[in-house]
């Protein structure tokens, strides 16, 4: 299990986590490209590597081919 979250400084110097979010190694290892990103995944743990939708694949370099970003 891999955990992502932000940490946020207050004023007062401690730090605070949020957003939290727990993805399975596994689900990660099943993405073609193993992106590191938690909003890369789905709720189900599936990745967005098959959404045209997703832009932030095309932000990153990747090109849309065959139902897939590659």
């Amino acid at each position: 299990m891999t955990r992502f979250s932000n940490l946020i400084h207050m004023p007062d110097g401690t730090l605070v986590e949020s957003n939290v979010r727990h993805i399975e190694q596994s689900d990660m290892m099943k993405c073609p490209h193993c992106i590191m990103v938690a909003d890369h995944y789905r709720d189900d743990g599936t990745c967005k590597c098959n959404d045209p939708k997703e832009v932030i694949m095309k932000e990153w370099g990747y090109k849309w081919k065959k139902g897939q970003w590659r």
